[in-house]
């Protein structure tokens, strides 16, 4: 039976550099699949399991980095390591551009032909210790089907495949504990690159605006010094300086909601009383203040449940996790102008409450109900979404109410919530 070999994605724009990658690593016995451009990058990436992406930076149309941030931000191809290589001399600034896009290494060119078989080696033989992981684990698997069908011979069984399972967990703990030493890392950074992406954008406008300020300043001041000044100079100044002012201010006020954001994420509620309340009463008081900020005519929120039902916790937790939920459902779940309905049940459950959020929008694929929860992941990146709203819920109940929250959905049959925490919590 032929061995299958790894499979490696080059991407350049270059012919003959292709061919030059390629008789390199020839030696390290490697299945090349070569893409011109980032678009053919992105179209191959979820067609194969590659070990590696070797991928040129300065293409024209989509550029390495913009391709890799695309491959590495899908949940099939966000493990799959991408080594860049550019023309240009190393500098900070350039080189971090590249990582915060998700790279794991820099080549420039002209490559060296020992440096570049040697990392891509190393990448080979992470992949190579996967594969012998899986391996280790269906060796597990077929060695509890042997002592189920093999009752008569089990002690000898036993003895044996013990042997074998005590290496194989091992070596499964060791590379469990890299594993999660290197999610932690990469956690870290994909948190740091969201909260400069999402901070990004309003300060970049405030700064451009200041800018334009400055500038009407010296003009104005140069037509003083000339004393050229004219009542439609100070018109236009006054009307410009008005402008760019409200400009600015709408955008560190957007920044200042986004920094409460990631507030939000450090739970704290040292300030915060514990009360004893009415559950459905407080539902009620929530939707009253929410409602001036979702469309009523299209959305409609059914509540059901005991009404007696009583907890002791913190209030305004409760509170921001259910006008999170709210919220997230009447952006995501429907289309625009879609009539919806959002139903909230309250149920006691001996010492707890089990509270259930469902809306009957358009659910999710199974990719996006695995990644839900993920701080700054969203499906609405662009116009309006942090990916930080579920990411606060799910640390809320957890940190908070001591409880647990799940997600169920469906692609055309709505999104539920279930939510379980206890009636009293204790400080």
């Amino acid at each position: 039976m032929e061995q299958i070999r790894p499979k490696i994605l080059i991407v350049d724009d270059e012919p003959n550099n292709l061919r030059v990658y390629e008789r390199i690593l020839a030696p390290l016995n490697l299945e090349f699949i070569k893409a011109m451009s980032g678009q053919q990058a992105l179209a191959v990436a979820h067609k194969h399991d590659f070990f590696l992406i070797l991928m040129d930076v300065q293409m024209p149309g989509m550029d390495g980095f913009e391709a890799a941030s695309l491959i590495l931000d899908h949940p099939k191809t966000s493990h799959i390591p991408v080594i860049f290589i550019t023309a240009f001399a190393r500098e900070e600034a350039f080189e971090f551009k590249g990582y915060i896009s998700g790279a794991v290494d820099y080549l420039v060119k002209p490559i060296n032909d020992e440096i570049l078989k040697s990392k891509v080696g190393v990448f080979l033989e992470l992949f190579k210790e996967r594969l012998r992981l899986d391996n280790a684990f269906k060796t597990k698997k077929r060695a509890e089907e042997e002592l189920r069908l093999h009752k008569e011979h089990l002690e000898e069984l036993v003895k044996e495949r013990t042997r074998e399972l005590q290496e194989s967990m091992e070596h499964l703990l060791s590379a469990q504990d890299k594993l999660v030493k290197a999610e932690k890392m990469a956690s870290l950074g994909r948190l740091v690159a969201g909260v400069a992406h999402e901070l990004n954008t309003p300060i970049g406008v405030c700064v451009t605006a200041a800018s334009y300020i400055q500038g009407e300043v010296k003009h104005l001041e140069d037509k003083l010094k000339e004393e050229s000044l004219e009542v439609q100079d100070l018109v236009s100044y006054s009307e410009s300086t008005i402008q760019s002012s409200e400009m600015i201010l709408s955008n560190l006020t957007r920044a200042t909601n986004l920094i409460k954001n990631f507030k939000l994420v450090a739970v704290d509620v040292s300030s915060e009383v514990l009360s004893r309340f009415n559950l459905m009463a407080h539902i009620d008081e929530m939707i009253a203040e929410i409602l001036p900020d979702i469309d009523p005519t299209h959305h409609k929120i059914l509540i059901a449940g005991d009404r007696d039902t009583c907890v002791e916790t913190y209030p305004d937790t409760l509170k921001l996790v259910l006008r999170n939920l709210l919220l997230n459902a009447t952006t995501h779940a429907f289309e625009s102008d879609t009539d919806g309905v959002i139903t909230i049940n309250v149920q006691q459950i001996e010492d707890n409450v089990q509270l259930s959020f469902k809306d009957d929008g358009h659910g999710m694929e199974p990719e996006t109900v695995a990644m839900v929860f993920e701080p700054f992941y969203t499906t609405r990146r662009g116009t309006g979404g942090s990916g930080l709203g579920l990411y606060i819920v799910f640390n809320l109940i957890t940190q908070v109410l001591k409880g647990e929250i799940t997600c169920v959905s469906e692609v055309g049959k709505g999104t539920k919530f279930n939510i379980v925490f206890p009636i009293a919590r204790h400080p």
